[in-house]
């Protein structure tokens, strides 16, 4: 536990190293914020902070920048004293009067908007089909021996799905098995859908082809099971220094692979949570996400998350998320 002076002057040496980009010493301390003690005093909490590891001595000036440990514990204060004032705005009335139907289109615009209101990177991880709920399923028949399903959810999203068949198996089948689909998963999830089907046995039509459908559906979602939508990425690079710029190929590697969105899945909760460094990833240093869920209309619900140098301004893009 540290002081109160002690936290003040880790909190204006975080700010100030975020503004600044540099090591920051007791003489702009005091100059930048007026405090209402010496320089030595100053000098002597710095060191205390220093013994606490959240502030680090670099080679070239006699100033100290904060630690991943130091910005670790002013996010913790700043999250905490935020977590009372959350104001909800809605940013999509405008965009959803003309795109209201696409899914996709929204949630790409929404990671272009976040990233251009925080100037950092954001992504997106769009619902997983899983949860979904179903709207309406449709069977077509492209050939003797190839039916493609249809499968319309209440976010307005289409999933298409590829199933061979027998020649044998008719239309009238066909028909009667979308029908009993309709009827009974209409506003159920996929997995409830999918469960049934493990065990779902219909005298009407050959247990065989409701065995292809359950796969062929299972590895379709499964293929491109979250649609991940980047919008900024040149505001990562911009944000990296000549200390970590050696980083810039494994972070875009890292933020375009899966591995992201399983860090999002186990992290993001309806409050904002805050990871740093390694935190993150072991063979990564330099960056922190800032993550959340978000909702819209109710009924979309996901992922998303702001990355940026672990210098980042944190006040701003905190707020920026309360009003998720």
């Amino acid at each position: 536990m540290i002081t109160e002076r002690q936290l003040q002057i880790l909190n204006v040496i975080v700010e100030d190293y975020v503004e600044l980009g540099q090591p920051i010493g007791s003489k702009s301390i005091i100059e930048r914020h007026q405090l209402p003690i010496s320089p030595a005093t100053v000098r002597n909490e710095m060191k205390q902070l220093e013994d606490l590891n959240l502030l680090e001595k670099t080679h070239t000036s006699s100033g100290r920048i904060p630690s991943e440990q130091g910005i670790k514990y002013y996010v913790n204060q700043l999250l905490e004293s935020k977590s009372q004032s959350k104001k909800s705005l809605n940013w999509f009335e405008h965009f959803q009067d003309k795109n209201q139907y696409d899914v996709n289109a929204m949630l790409k615009w929404l990671a272009l908007e976040i990233s251009n209101r925080s100037h950092y990177t954001t992504v997106v991880l769009g619902p997983n089909k899983f949860s979904r709920f179903i709207f309406e399923i449709h069977f077509v028949r492209v050939s003797p021996t190839h039916l493609m399903g249809v499968i319309v959810f209440t976010d307005g999203y289409v999933e298409k799905v590829h199933i061979q068949i027998h020649e044998s198996l008719n239309q009238l089948q066909i028909e009667k098995f979308m029908n009993y689909l309709n009827q009974y998963f209409k506003q159920n999830t996929l997995t409830t859908m999918i469960k049934t089907l493990k065990s779902l046995s219909l005298s009407f039509i050959d247990q065989e082809f409701i065995n292809n459908f359950k796969q062929a559906l299972l590895t379709q979602i499964n293929d491109h099971n979250e649609e991940m939508f980047l919008g900024g990425k040149m505001h990562l690079i911009d944000a990296l220094d000549v200390t970590n710029v050696s980083m810039i190929q494994s972070i875009l590697k890292y933020l375009e692979s899966e591995r992201i969105a399983q860090f999002l899945n186990e992290t993001s909760n309806d409050s904002i949570s805050v990871k740093i460094g390694q935190e993150i990833n072991k063979d990564l240093h330099g960056i922190s996400i800032i993550s959340t869920n978000y909702e819209i209309s109710g009924d979309i619900t996901g992922h998303l998350a702001v990355i940026g140098p672990t210098a980042m301004h944190y006040n701003k893009v905190i707020q920026l998320l309360n009003h998720f």
